[in-house]
């Protein structure tokens, strides 16, 4: 690779005949304005700090390659950029506000002297060369000169050692390496100008796999890279299972209502409420092990959503993501569903049998939604998978092993499931190792904002509008409102009134009826909250609507009202109007779109 020669890393180090001067500070944003500075930058910009107050950094100075680098978070050290004064050795350090960049500040070392040899570019060259294999947004990245000094240092590369850039950087690699026991290889690596490809480490108790390269230009070493290239030495065996798995299975991935990836990961949970901070911060730590998981909540928190990040956080991310509603499936078909089944098991049967869900999910994660309408039968069954991690297909006798975590979600009360022996205690152990309780709209009301922007978005790239957001009215009446379907039915609200909406706002007129008439405006109730009756819904439905939609309403509130009294036990709301929890389901699918995991 081509850099600059020994002498410039040297001089930019030591350099005696470098004219001393004071370091020069200045602080920049995430567009890189400057936001503060000292007279000593000004100095060495050769302009008023008033003058540079505002202005772009790089359009002040020739950051050259050294640019993106900042706006990727790395930091670096004894790096030159040129300004209309000179050439100018630095430092850069990012900063870091909850895992976030929120600027970083340029401390100007000194003025290099006319005539000094010039290695401003000496980072460039590295990058240019190294475009093939170096990704500095992801990767976990370290590179020394030539006397081990580090140089360049990454958030990936540092979070390894837990601590920050800024702590490693001017430092050497011996003593940036503080919480391991193994030192680094670097130095060796320079010593023998041989590379080290794929060699397992052990980096502050962690086992990872990375790769060691020697800069060398005219024959001579200037410097060294470290990349990691696994930083959890189980994500190879992650990949080598499913690559194995994936040519036998190949045919049965594509199972209807199967889900094999995820679709959301963290950043797709909305919200800034504490409960949502705190319940993504455990969500964040509790994800990388391995224990089953139990998510509950009433119905339209975002069950799913929630099993979706866990997955994409976890080691099994590269692994199937795989989802099933236990309720959704008749009682005859959750085992071969669940299980799978051989060729002749049953009749009408398969050629070559059916892979069930839980080797669907083979190294990955399953999701059991509604786990509290699993039968006893199955719950046996499913007892035994977690503690043997092995099932049998319907029609076989062989047992397959399985290796899957099990995330399950319900809104039934399980204890008391367990205490009426509709629930086995066994199974209730197995599944509640870690708890999830996910908060209802209504205690977490200061992220309807964040919701409906979101939606709002979502709409309006689906309908090609541009809504701007809701009047004062609406919000009005969003706010007073208790949501006792929780976001499933936010989102739905929005939906609808992006179907029938003119102009930038969405209005009062543009909601559903049943909403409207809770809270009347002050022209027809003194802005007071009212509980409509049945002739008020039909006479406010009448000439508006047909017979058809009227009733498809009216059944839609009766659905959520007898949900609110249950509070969200469906199998309660089932037997309060009388009908079956499948029927329940039935129309809650009638009524909704139940594809959509936010809702869940």
């Amino acid at each position: 690779m081509k850099c600059a020669d020994d002498n410039a890393m040297v001089g930019l180090n030591e350099n005696p005949s470098a004219e001393p001067s004071s370091a020069g500070i200045l602080c920049i944003d995430t567009d890189f304005a400057i936001v503060s500075l000292d007279e000593t930058t000004g100095k060495l910009l050769g302009e008023t700090p008033e003058a540079l107050l505002g202005k772009r950094i790089d359009a002040v100075v020739d950051l050259a390659n050294l640019g993106n680098l900042m706006r990727s978070g790395n930091s670096f050290s004894s790096q030159v950029i040129k300004s209309k004064t000179g050439s100018i050795v630095c430092d850069y350090v990012p900063i870091i506000d909850n895992d976030r960049i929120v600027g970083g500040t340029l401390s100007l070392i000194r003025m290099l002297p006319d005539g000094f040899p010039d290695s401003s570019d000496e980072l460039g060259e590295i990058l240019r060369s190294a475009n093939s294999f170096l990704n500095f947004d992801h990767d976990g990245i370290i590179v020394v000169d030539r006397k081990g000094i580090v140089v360049l240092v990454n958030q990936s590369f540092a979070r390894l050692f837990e601590t920050t850039p800024q702590a490693m950087i001017g430092k050497h690699i011996r003593q940036a390496y503080t919480t391991t026991s193994q030192p680094s290889r670097m130095p060796t690596v320079m010593e023998t100008g041989k590379p080290e490809i794929g060699v397992a480490h052990y980096l502050n108790g962690k086992q990872v796999y990375a790769s060691i390269f020697p800069l060398i230009k005219d024959g001579r070493i200037i410097g060294c890279v470290g990349k990691i290239l696994f930083s959890d030495i189980r994500e190879i065996t992650l990949i080598a299972n499913r690559l194995q798995a994936a040519e036998p299975r190949k045919q049965h991935r594509h199972s209807a209502g199967c889900e094999i990836h995820f679709k959301y990961d963290i950043n797709s949970i909305v919200g800034q409420s504490k409960k949502i901070v705190e319940l993504k911060e455990t969500l964040l730590r509790v994800a990388l092990k391995m224990s089953n998981i139990l998510l509950r909540g009433e119905s339209g928190t975002g069950k799913e959503l929630f099993a979706h990040a866990i997955h994409s956080a976890s080691n099994r991310r590269y692994a199937p993501f795989v989802s099933m509603n236990c309720a959704a499936i008749p009682e005859h078909l959750l085992e071969s569903e669940l299980f799978g089944y051989v060729e002749g098991a049953f009749t009408g049967a398969k050629k070559g049998g059916q892979l069930g869900r839980f080797e669907q999910a083979h190294t990955g994660t399953i999701f059991l939604d509604e786990i509290g309408d699993m039968p006893l039968y199955m719950q046996a069954k499913m007892l035994r998978l977690l503690q043997e991690r092995e099932l049998t297909p319907l029609g076989s006798t062989i047992p397959r092993s399985v290796d899957v975590r099990v995330v399950a979600a319900t809104n039934s009360n399980l204890e008391q499931q367990v205490k009426e022996g509709k629930f086995r205690e066994d199974l209730y152990y197995r599944l509640n190792v870690v708890t999830f309780a996910i908060p209802p709209l209504r205690e977490r009301m200061e992220d309807i904002p964040l919701l409906i922007s979101s939606f709002v978005s979502k709409f309006n790239s689906e309908f090609g509008l541009d809504v701007q957001g809701l009047d004062e009215e609406v919000l009005n009446i969003i706010n007073r409102y208790d949501w006792p379907g929780n976001i499933r039915e936010l989102r739905n609200v929005i939906e609808s009134a992006f179907n029938v909406v003119v102009g930038p706002l969405i209005k009062r007129e543009h909601l559903p009826d049943q909403l409207c008439l809770l809270f009347p405006s002050e022209g027809e109730g003194g802005g007071q909250a009212t509980e409509p009756g049945a002739e008020e819904f039909i006479r406010a439905s009448l000439g508006k609507k047909d017979i058809g939609r009227i009733m498809d309403d009216f059944e839609k509130l009766l659905i959520h009202e007898a949900i609110e009294v249950s509070h969200g036990n469906k199998v309660h709301a089932a037997h309060l109007l009388g009908i079956s929890r499948q029927g329940l389901y039935k129309k809650l699918h009638k009524h909704a779109d139940e594809d959509d995991p936010i809702q869940c």
